[in-house]
């Protein structure tokens, strides 16, 4: 992954460099810094720039100007600045996130989470769950199961770990691969993951796990889920 950074203010530049390298999908990145927009039009024109996070006052220049580079169509745009009143604006330029100054590192990892997720692709296996205590990349044949708890969801890992992500489970469930099966409103598991299905004595249905633990299928899903659990045992 290549990142661009245009910030002409260079500890703020230094900081957003650290930070985004703290980010389990960045550690890898190649950052290339830019503190003017020429600089920055350079590098877009000669790498092939994956995401961008720009600064909207980059020496008296407006960065929305880069925004117009052809080149700057492929990559995903994060605005990282202290005027909020131009965010509206920015979200009409299809930028992915807006992070007022001064930037929290919290926020900004919330923002790369949505950049890394904003152009889905099947072969992506890999998922940023974002918990208290930052975040972390979760590959999705670590994952048991995923449960909604209000907010929040609990990621069950084949390890025996569990992460809880800060975001319901409607969200993540846009982010999660093929495979995944929404079982019941507050549960949805890898196909990989169900070892056997149980018939309870109501004629209501579980799923024994993997890992031993059961998760409940709703009645109204129950058809679909079996029907998707077929075709998964018919490839």
């Amino acid at each position: 992954m290549i990142a661009l950074l245009v910030e002409d203010e260079r500890p703020a530049q230094r900081r957003l460099q650290r930070l985004l390298l703290a980010h389990p999908a960045c550690a890898a990145a190649e950052v290339i810094p830019a503190d003017d927009l020429d600089t920055a039009r350079t590098v877009l024109a000669t790498r092939a720039v994956d995401l961008l996070l720009l600064d909207l006052d980059v020496r008296g220049d407006d960065g929305f100007a880069l925004l117009a580079e052809p080149a700057t169509a492929r990559a995903r745009v994060i605005v990282v600045s202290a005027m909020e009143s131009r965010a509206i604006e920015a979200f009409r330029h299809g930028v992915v996130d807006f992070v007022p100054k001064p930037v929290t590192e919290a926020r900004l990892m919330l923002a790369l989470g949505r950049a890394l997720q904003a152009v889905p692709d099947p072969r992506v296996r890999e998922l940023v769950i974002r918990t208290r205590h930052g975040a972390e990349l979760v590959r999705a044949h670590e994952i048991v199961a995923l449960e909604g708890a209000g907010d929040y969801v609990d990621v069950r890992l084949r390890d025996g770990r569990r992460l809880l992500h800060d975001e319901p489970l409607v969200h993540l469930e846009r982010m999660l691969p093929d495979g995944f099966v929404r079982v019941h409103r507050s549960h949805i598991v890898p196909r990989e993951a169900i070892w056997r299905v149980h018939t309870q004595p109501g004629g209501g249905r579980e799923l024994e796990l993997v890992d031993g633990s059961r998760v409940p299928v709703s009645r109204r899903r129950a058809a679909a889920v079996l029907r998707q659990l077929n075709r998964g045992r018919a490839r």
